[in-house]
C-alpha cells in the first residue's frame, strides 16, 4: 500500500510539458511506467521490460530519462497483457504478432484498431475489401495466414471505440477472463485527465483508496458516492488486491 502511495506521488511530481495545439488527448504522454502498471494491474517489471528494456514499440514521450506513456500506449499495453496472460504468448511471440500487425496496417499502434479480434488462441485482423482484394481475415499469430471470416471478439468488452474507430475508453479488470463483461473501473483521456475512475463516474479510484486507508468504511464510501458497496469493493480490488 505504501509503495502504491509512493507511485502516485512520484507521478504527480512529474512536470508535464503542456499539450500542444492540435495534439489529441490520446497521444499526450502523462503516465509513468509504475502508474500505468498499477492502473492496468500489470506487473511493473513486465511493463518496464516491454517499454524500456526491450521496447515492443516506442512510447509517446519522456521526462528526462523517465519514459511517459500516452492513453494509446497504455491501451496497447493492456491488450498485450490480455494476449500474454490468456494466450500464454512469450515476449518473442508477442513481438512477432506486433510486427505482423505493423506490416498489415502500417500503424504505430497496430493492435489499437476495432478490426483486431481475439478468437480462442488466435489474434486476427479483419481487413475490408480494397481494390481487387476482397475482405480478408489475417491470423497475426500464425504467420499472417488467412483465417476464418466469422469471428467472435473475446476482447470487445474491454475497449470502447468512438465513431472514427479510435479507442476512447478502456476497462482494465484484474480478474478478467474471456466471457466476463464486468467493468468496475475505466480509463478515458477525456475523463479526470486520464485517471483510473469507477466506471460511469468521475471518481478517481485513488481517491477512494486514500479514504479507505484513512479508516472510512465501505458502507460510508458507498453512501457518499451514491454507489453500491460492490462497486466500491471491485474498484479497490482492481487497484490493490485485498484492499477492500
Amino acid at each position: 500500500m505504501i509503495a502504491l502511495t509512493r507511485i502516485f506521488k512520484e507521478s504527480e511530481s512529474v512536470n508535464l510539458t503542456p499539450r500542444h495545439p492540435g495534439q489529441s488527448p490520446r497521444d499526450y504522454p502523462i503516465y509513468t511506467v509504475p502508474q500505468a502498471a498499477s492502473y492496468l494491474a500489470v506487473p511493473e517489471r513486465t511493463l518496464r521490460y516491454w517499454v524500456t528494456d526491450h521496447p515492443l514499440w516506442p512510447v509517446a514521450g519522456a521526462h528526462g530519462n523517465l519514459p511517459l506513456m500516452s492513453f494509446r500506449d497504455i491501451a496497447q499495453a493492456y491488450y498485450i497483457e490480455i494476449v500474454r496472460r490468456h494466450f500464454h504468448l512469450s515476449v518473442s511471440k508477442t513481438r512477432e504478432v506486433l510486427i505482423n500487425a505493423q506490416k498489415e496496417s502500417k500503424a504505430r499502434y497496430p493492435l489499437l484498431r476495432p478490426n483486431i479480434r481475439l478468437f480462442f488462441k488466435h489474434i486476427l485482423m479483419d481487413k475490408g475489401a480494397s481494390g481487387k482484394l476482397g475482405r480478408r481475415v489475417i491470423d497475426l499469430s500464425q504467420h499472417r495466414q488467412l483465417a476464418i471470416d466469422k469471428v467472435a471478439d473475446q476482447y470487445s468488452t474491454r475497449v470502447r471505440w468512438d465513431t472514427q474507430g479510435e479507442p476512447s475508453e478502456i476497462f482494465p479488470w484484474r480478474h478478467w477472463i474471456p466471457g466476463d463483461d464486468r467493468k468496475p473501473v475505466s480509463i478515458s483521456p477525456n475523463v479526470m485527465s486520464g485517471n483510473l475512475v469507477i466506471t460511469g463516474t468521475r471518481i478517481p479510484v485513488q481517491t477512494v483508496l486514500d479514504r479507505k486507508n484513512a479508516g472510512e468504511s465501505i458502507a460510508n464510501l458507498a453512501s457518499d458516492y451514491g454507489l453500491s458497496g460492490d462497486a466500491i469493493v471491485q474498484a479497490l480490488e482492481h487497484l490493490v488486491p485485498q484492499a477492500a
